[in-house]
């Protein structure tokens, strides 16, 4: 079985603003959740996550992390844990805490977040040093079903958590982003993408809006799909800061098309095209009307 080694791709798309946005490098196999990167850093996703001293869940417990905690990968554990059908090994960490001593112990993969982006602590950001985390909560194996999971934190406290069900599997990769849109009471919106780099593999990107009520949760998920020569179906969301979005609104384009051969050329046979307008009421995105 053929390991290799995946940066996960972030992509943030903020203006005028940016953020500090960091890949975590990930291990994977056959389409399999694999391992982690040694020497590598990582934050954990939950609070309180159990710090070990050996692999596995009835060893000593020899510190409860924050969420957040900065973690470097010391090694991976041949000892695996099964939680909610997502199987990860131990890892074993050193803690990156400044201003007290280091610990070594082990953590279970699921505690580990797959991505993050944190805002830089300066007084013009807006959301300054807020961290965003998100990895795989759940997965059925059986439905071919993906849960994933998002969560935000800042000075080891969780201020916002949610999980969604979304297009992929523990095969997909996923890309992160956050923008600043000016929506009303929402702090920030994010992206949440689950994609295989792959001909005729649906991608299913997330929009989600973290309100100033705390609220987390879902809005919309667009997809994609494409099979070079064949067809493509396509997806794409106008935020207001996008060129042509509208203050408030988003807009769906969906376009597909098919192909045939004729000769040595291919060409398109059939186009469809579709303008979704959803408005933004202050606490809900409402779908307004389709243009055609």
């Amino acid at each position: 079985m053929k390991s290799i080694l995946v940066s996960i791709a972030i992509l943030i798309v903020i203006s005028p603003l940016a953020a500090q946005y960091v890949p975590d490098p990930w291990m994977r196999s056959e389409g399999t959740l694999e391992g982690f990167a040694i020497d590598s850093q990582y934050f954990t996703l939950v609070t309180d996550a159990n710090l070990r001293d050996l692999p596995g869940t009835k060893s000593n417990v020899l510190s409860k992390l924050p969420i957040g905690t900065a973690v470097t990968v010391v090694e991976v554990a041949e000892q695996t844990f099964t939680q909610r059908g997502v199987t990860l090994p131990w890892v074993k960490v050193r803690t990156n805490s400044t201003g007290a001593a280091p610990m070594t112990g082990y953590l279970w993969g699921g505690f580990l977040a797959l991505a993050h982006i944190q805002t830089p602590d300066e007084e013009y950001m807006p959301n300054r040093g807020v961290l965003y985390l998100t990895g795989v909560a759940a997965y059925d194996s059986i439905k071919h079903q993906l849960t994933a999971q998002v969560r935000v934190s800042k000075d080891g406290k969780e201020l916002a958590r949610t999980e969604f069900n979304t297009t992929g599997d523990l095969s997909y990769y996923p890309s992160f982003g956050v923008e600043f849109p000016q929506f009303k009471n929402v702090n920030a919106l994010l992206t949440v993408n689950y994609y295989y780099p792959a001909c005729g593999y649906p991608s299913g990107n997330n929009l989600l809006f973290w309100q100033e009520n705390g609220k987390l949760g879902k809005m919309l998920e667009t997809s994609s799909v494409s099979d070079g020569g064949v067809f493509y179906s396509s997806e794409e969301c106008v935020l207001p800061s996008d060129k042509g979005g509208i203050g408030n609104h988003i807009l769906v384009v969906k376009d597909e098309a098919e192909f045939e051969e004729k000769g040595d050329d291919l060409v398109m046979s059939k186009q469809t095209y579709k303008i979704t307008l959803y408005k933004w009421t202050g606490s809900s995105l409402k779908r307004v009307k389709d243009i055609k």
